[in-house]
């Protein structure tokens, strides 16, 4: 999965901008070569970049969208069509253009994209690029398994799972479970007088040929399901000849024991063709192969602990994951420059909304003042930085009397306290626009956290581990949380929204304001979130 300014992006999606990128590139210099005047030229252009501002528009560079739409592709075609209507517009505003030159211009890049999907997004397999073995066998390591089959899109798929209280070197007595790694140093024996949840490995040092291992939890016959059972019956081919194999996997299960001959981490990695190995022990002074884990990374494996894996493949900081240690250790936070630098961003962008946005307040100013009584703008207290208790303006889109009997409370979907012209408000989200006059103030930023109320951060903060560390900077009329998560109405979205907070104030940059501002366009265009 790559990085960019400090930002993890999908390896899949990377790729996949770059190639179409390239593509409509090819199609615009193959045709515009014949354009007559920048005028030609600039309609031309246009005309190309409609694709992949259409597939942008339809979240088509989305990892889970690209993978839901990966066998139809109905929502590639749809988009194309879209881009080809929006081309049409543009190449009758370029005047009298050459000859088939839209049409070609157009035609080549639909087909090269459609082409480029084909072959990097509807895949015939179903294994990610990546292989993963997780050292752990507690909750932690079972999350890290949720996410890997749930929530990558096929980036990463699991090699194995591996308990790190298993000594490699040595004979284990052991139940094989479905979903682990299992050392074996001879083929598995019933250890006489032992109880019959164990299985005893004697010291021979031999690898396990394929044909002795019978381990189906869901498909060998019922007389020889279980681990006792089957070790009998692999038992009784000792002798003969076979085919041998350092690693058995045996599809009988979606999550597959397999036993393993290795004597060391690093030969488990070997014979499992592992990339990343992932620390998801329960305990952080549980005995870990330091010195294997450094070998490792000197051999070209990415080895991570579970919560910055997490990060990386979620671009969230999942809480259940998270340790005091884990933000407690790291790059500063902030510095000098790169506080200057966010301070000329916000001044930037918060004086070229209020210059767009101008005429547009004031005739929502007037449509407020004609459909209720009360001002325009109402204020109200937030927490911001540090703490610190600053007044924040909006465009007034309740009824005055909206928390006169019931007190703070979280807005609802079809809030009957909402206006008419207040729920067309905080659909487009231009309610938020007066924020502006905090970022000039200083109290707020472009982009950060969204700003709350101080009555519901006292809650939050007793109910949700590591809220105060939204308040490391300032609020933002924008940021990562809004525009990758709903409205938030409950404890569990703020809590929700936090893990998304946390990665941005880990990995903020100027790289990641800008397009996270770029994206925000698209969420007001489409009113996704509000409520």
């Amino acid at each position: 999965m790559p990085q960019f300014s400090g930002h993890w992006y999908s390896g899949r999606a990377a790729r996949l901008v770059f190639v179409e990128a390239a593509l409509v590139g090819m199609a615009l210099w193959i045709n515009g070569q014949n354009a007559r005047g920048w005028r030609e030229l600039a309609a031309l252009v246009a005309a190309a970049a409609c694709v992949p501002a259409a597939l942008y528009l339809a979240d088509l560079y989305d990892p889970q969208v690209m993978r839901n739409d990966r066998t139809r592709g109905s929502g590639v075609l749809k988009a194309l069509g879209f881009a080809a209507l929006a081309a049409a517009i543009f190449g009758l505003l370029g005047g009298t253009l050459p000859r088939g030159a839209l049409i070609d211009t157009l035609g080549v890049a639909s087909v090269g994209v459609l082409l480029a999907r084909a072959a990097l997004v509807a895949r015939l397999d179903e294994q990610g690029h990546n292989r993963v073995l997780v050292i752990g066998a507690g909750q932690r390591a079972a999350e890290i398994e949720r996410i890997i089959r749930t929530e990558a899109y096929g980036e990463y798929e699991i090699a194995g799972k591996l308990d790190p209280s298993i000594d490699l070197c040595e004979p284990q007595q052991m139940a094989a479970v479905a979903g682990e790694v299992v050392t074996a140093t001879g083929p598995l024996l019933e250890q006489e007088g032992s109880e019959a949840s164990e299985v005893a490995l004697p010291p021979a040092n031999e690898v396990v040929p394929a044909s002795q291992l019978i381990v189906g939890p869901g498909g060998a016959p019922q007389q020889i399901q279980g681990p006792i059972a089957e070790a009998k019956v692999a038992a009784l081919h000792r002798g003969e000849e076979k085919p041998l194999a350092t690693v058995v996997s045996l599809p009988t299960h979606p999550n597959p024991v397999i036993a393993v001959t290795a004597r060391t981490l690093s030969d488990v990695v070997r014979d499992l063709k592992v990339d990343t190995v992932v620390i998801a022990s329960e305990e952080r002074r549980s005995r870990l192969p330091i010195e294997e884990f450094i070998r490792l990374r000197l051999g070209g494996v990415t080895v991570l602990p579970a919560q910055r894996f997490a990060e990386r493949v979620l671009r969230r900081v999942p809480i259940a994951l998270l340790r005091p240690s884990d933000l407690a250790i790291g790059d500063g936070l902030d510095s000098p420059v790169t506080s200057a630098l966010k301070r000329v961003f916000d001044l930037v962008m918060s004086a070229i909304l209020v210059v767009c946005a101008a005429p547009v307040l004031t005739v929502l100013a007037a449509l407020i003042k004609l459909e209720s009584e009360g001002p325009v703008f109402y204020s109200q207290e937030r927490v911001g930085r540090g703490g610190r208790i600053y007044c924040l303006h909006k465009l007034r889109t309740m009824r005055i009397d909206a928390e006169t009997a019931s007190g703070p409370v979280w807005a609802a979907q079809k809030d009957p306290r909402v206006t008419r012209i207040g729920a067309f408000l905080r659909k487009t989200r231009l309610d938020e626009i007066p924020q502006v006059f905090a970022v000039f103030r200083g109290e707020m930023s472009f982009v950060g956290p969204r700003p709350e109320r101080p009555f519901f951060v006292q809650q939050l903060k007793s109910q949700i581990p590591f809220y105060g560390m939204r308040e490391a900077l300032k609020p933002g009329i924008t940021g990562w949380a809004q525009i990758r998560y709903p409205y938030g109405s409950s404890v569990e979205d703020a809590r929700a929204k936090l893990e998304y907070d946390l990665y941005y104030v880990q990995h903020q940059s100027l790289f990641l304001d800008l397009a996270i501002c770029f994206h925000t366009v698209k969420t007001v265009l489409f009113g996704r979130g509000a409520r």
